[in-house]
């Protein structure tokens, strides 16, 4: 399969911008495969070089980029196959931030042979060509895409091919025991007792290893995609204030004035590390105001959808009958949390989160114990962690083939041990590309910027 998709790359030169579009002090080109160096010494002069054809790898060289109708001073350098990104000769030059300069420099490369690089095709190569895993490069993507400290050393971790690698050891355990058992078919007087007793030790130590790693997944999806949180309560409690306090600025209007959020607000804040989505709702009450009853209805139906809830209250008084029948509309998959807000102006001895938005006390023990809801401390967030939904499902189609297989393998024929190990191989090297098909290599590189 991969063998196919590198034959339709093979022969082709490639150039693209690599750099946002917009004016700005620098500007890249970038030029990969068997003639980038060619191309490169046609239109790129430089007095350090009777030819660029000679260019020193991994040299920046400053000279003239000729594009023809003009020409720039520009910086060139060459990365030679395979110790390149793409593991083919690579060509770059770093020009002036023109958007008609770089276009046309681009237009150059073209003119002079090379073809328009399709959206991640870059990342694809390296992919094709053996210099990253399928999973590497989907690290790269969720670098590019990370919004937090957390999600970015998730993707830095992914990208530098810790899952791969984790997920190959596996792959290469069940592949021995898929050999073992195969050869104990043909020779079961002297390998089968043998083989079945070192399958049964893999068999048991793959559950482990992939229960361990498919629990990190709902861990990876928070710290990829950050937390839900839903801030909900009567009108008047302090809703908006909360928000504002939170984030540290005047984000809501605040006001006496009931109703005065009549829709929901969206903002993100960072706590160690993770992002919370912060969704502050319209205060709910029975009024007849159609707008704000919409309003009302919206916030219920976010609240549910959060992970979880901020049920805001003040100090000094219990909950009255409305709110009561507010919590009970949540079931026991949401989670909520009971903010007793103002509690400068009361006492208050409910269990809860005392808070005061307005003098932003009990706000950074708040935030904490969000976060610790959802963040397992004792697991060890440094090492494998499942971020991306693709790998969870392989992970969680590969371990309950080899429940599968542990199930059977006293009971059932070797034949049939054999079909769930194999589809378990098959599962993981769909993380790491060895086993995906090509619908699933291109959707995955489509997904990235052109340049990359």
């Amino acid at each position: 399969m991969q063998y196919a998709l590198w034959y339709n790359l093979i022969m082709k030169t490639i150039a693209t911008i690599s750099t946002p579009i917009g004016r700005g002090a620098i500007a890249i080109v970038r030029m990969s495969g068997d003639n980038a160096l060619e191309i490169a010494s046609r239109i790129f002069t430089t007095k350090k070089l009777n030819s660029f054809i000679d260019a020193q790898p991994n040299y920046m060289y400053y000279g003239k980029l000729d594009c023809g109708s003009f020409a720039d001073n520009a910086l060139a350098v060459f990365f030679k196959a395979p110790n390149s990104y793409t593991g083919e000769d690579v060509v770059e030059f770093q020009c002036h931030g023109g958007i008609r300069l770089i276009n046309e420099a681009l237009k150059t490369c073209i003119n002079e042979g090379c073809e328009p690089a399709g959206k991640g095709e870059f990342t694809k190569r390296a992919f094709l060509n053996g210099k990253i895993a399928l999973s590497d490069a989907e690290g790269i993507i969720d670098m590019i895409n990370g919004e937090s400290i957390a999600s970015l050393n998730a993707g830095y971790r992914l990208a530098k091919g810790e899952i791969a690698q984790n997920i190959a050891k596996i792959q290469d355990s069940l592949l021995d025991c898929i050999s073992e058992l195969e050869a104990s078919l043909d020779y079961p007087e002297e390998m089968e007792e043998q083989a079945k007793s070192n399958a049964s030790v893999c068999i048991k130590n793959t559950v482990d290893e992939l229960t361990k790693l498919y629990s990190t997944s709902k861990i990876g999806e928070y710290i990829k995609q950050g937390i839900n949180v839903a801030i909900i309560g009567q009108a008047n409690v302090g809703k908006s204030s909360l928000l504002n306090a939170l984030l540290g600025r005047e984000r809501a209007i605040v006001t006496d004035i009931a109703g005065t959020t009549r829709d929901s607000l969206e903002e993100y804040v960072e706590v160690e590390g993770v992002m919370l989505k912060l969704i502050d709702t319209a205060g709910i009450r029975e009024t007849d105001d159609v707008v704000e009853s919409i309003g009302v209805e919206r916030s219920i139906e976010a609240a549910k959808g959060s992970d979880i809830i901020l049920f805001v209250t003040e100090a000094g008084r219990e909950l009255n009958e409305y709110e009561k029948s507010l919590i009970d509309k949540f079931d026991e998959n949401n989670l909520l949390i009971l903010v007793i807000n103002k509690s400068d102006k009361a006492k208050d001895d409910r269990d809860g989160a005392h808070v005061s938005a307005k003098n932003r006390q009990g706000l950074e023990e708040l935030k904490k114990s969000i976060v610790d809801t959802f963040i397992d401390k004792n697991v060890d967030t440094s090492g494998s962690i499942i971020t991306n939904q693709r790998h969870a499902t392989s992970v969680k189609n590969a371990l309950d083939s080899v429940k599968n297989a542990l199930s059977s393998f006293e009971t059932m024929p070797i034949e049939c041990t054999l079909i769930d190990l194999r589809d378990a191989y098959f599962s993981l090297g769909e993380i790491t590309g060895n086993t995906a098909s090509e619908d699933i290599i291109n959707n995955i590189f489509e997904r990235f910027c052109l340049g990359k």
